[in-house]
This record gives structure tokens, C-alpha cells and sequence, in this order.
């Protein structure tokens, strides 16, 4: 278990000094250590040898290993929010707005795939403290919105419940991580589109299934 009596944080500033450019080299690098061995497997003294310095000289940088976890987690996460925000807040109807959504979210899981599996594996390693300053539940309200907002247009079944169907959009569209390996049978735009219209068609009423737009 990670350490809670620490000293709480007085201030937003992160924990390192990143005045030599080698930070976005040391997270990328906790990221494929934590993705292949597991945060609690894993030790300074590894990453230390992987980014060719003594253990001591890390703590330039962090305080603690929880540090390079939260980092990683915050960085994908909340980049992968603000790529949800923009799709969702695009001018297309609320229907053609989730099917981008949807597309969007499985390719940035397989462009990110180390730091999103250290994310989807890892995040409940995080202190409680750390875990409240990520608003994880933001991709379900904005995936409900949508869906809300095609029922209220009636196009999607009257007896959906945004919610529920918002979990089970991003139940499937998370697992691409368990199974997607780059080089495999099918480029990362085809699983997109297949997953966004299986998952959207499902909710329509059948007089509104339609092409997916040229979104794509």
C-alpha cells in the first residue's frame, strides 16, 4: 500500500523539476515499466537503470514512486478528456457527435496504448488523495450527455438509460487495450468505426440507423 501520513501538498506545482528536458522521457519510461510489470512490482531502482541514472538522482525529479504513477495517470487521462470535450462539442447532431466520441476514444486508447493500460490497470494503486484530483467519472456524464440529448431528439429507443448505456460504451471501448497488438489483422480506423456503429446503432430506433457520417 502506498504511504498516507505523508505531509499533505500546500500548493498545484508538480513534484519534480523538469529543468533539463528529460521529464516526458522519465514518464514515458515509468509508463512501459509500470504497463509490463505492474505499479507494485515495479521499483525506483528499475526506471532508475532504464533512464541511466543512480536511484538517488530521481528524486530530482519526484518524491516518490506514487509521483510518477500520478503523473502518468493525470497526463493520459486528462489529454484523453480534452480530445472527448472537443468530439462532443462538435456542430453535428447529438447521434453523429457520439459516433465520433466513440471513434475518438478507441483510437487515443490505441495510440496511447502503454500509458492507458498503466491507467485502466493501475489507477486504484493511487492514494485516495491522488485519485480525488482526477475526475474520472467525466467520460460517463459526457457519453450520457449524448445519449440524453439523441433520446430527448428522438432517435434513440425511449427506454435506454443514458447512464447504464454510457458504462457499457466505455466497458467495450476500454478492453481494445487488452487485446489490440499494433500489427495485427486490422488497422486501428477500422476497429474504431465498427466499434462506434455497433455501440451507437444498438441504442437507435430502427427508422434512424443510418450510414455513419463523414466524420471519419
Amino acid at each position: 500500500m502506498v504511504n498516507r501520513r505523508r505531509a499533505p501538498r500546500t500548493d498545484t506545482a508538480p513534484p519534480f523539476r523538469a529543468d533539463d528536458g528529460r521529464w516526458q522521457e522519465l514518464l514515458e519510461i515509468a509508463a512501459r515499466i509500470f504497463a509490463r510489470k505492474g505499479y507494485r512490482s515495479t521499483t525506483l531502482q528499475d526506471i532508475a537503470d532504464e533512464f541511466g541514472v543512480l536511484k538517488g538522482s530521481l528524486y530530482h525529479y519526484i518524491r516518490s514512486k506514487d509521483d510518477l504513477l500520478f503523473e502518468v495517470v493525470r497526463s493520459v487521462f486528462s489529454t484523453g478528456l480534452d480530445n472527448l470535450r472537443r468530439l462532443a462539442g462538435s456542430e453535428h447532431d447529438p447521434v453523429e457527435r457520439l459516433r465520433a466520441v466513440i471513434r475518438g476514444h478507441v483510437l487515443y486508447l490505441i495510440d496511447n496504448l502503454v500509458e492507458t493500460t498503466v491507467l485502466l490497470h493501475e489507477f486504484d494503486q493511487l492514494s485516495d488523495e491522488r485519485r480525488a484530483e482526477i475526475p474520472i467519472r467525466e467520460y460517463q456524464t459526457i457519453i450520457a450527455g449524448l445519449i440524453a440529448d439523441a433520446k430527448a431528439d428522438g432517435l434513440v429507443k425511449p427506454d435506454v438509460d443514458p447512464q447504464l448505456a454510457a458504462l457499457a460504451v466505455l466497458g467495450a471501448a476500454n478492453w481494445v487495450y487488452r487485446w489490440f497488438r499494433p500489427g495485427g489483422g486490422r488497422m486501428p480506423e477500422e476497429i474504431a468505426n465498427q466499434y462506434a456503429d455497433m455501440l451507437v446503432d444498438g441504442m437507435l430506433v430502427r427508422g434512424e440507423l443510418r450510414p455513419a457520417s463523414g466524420l471519419r
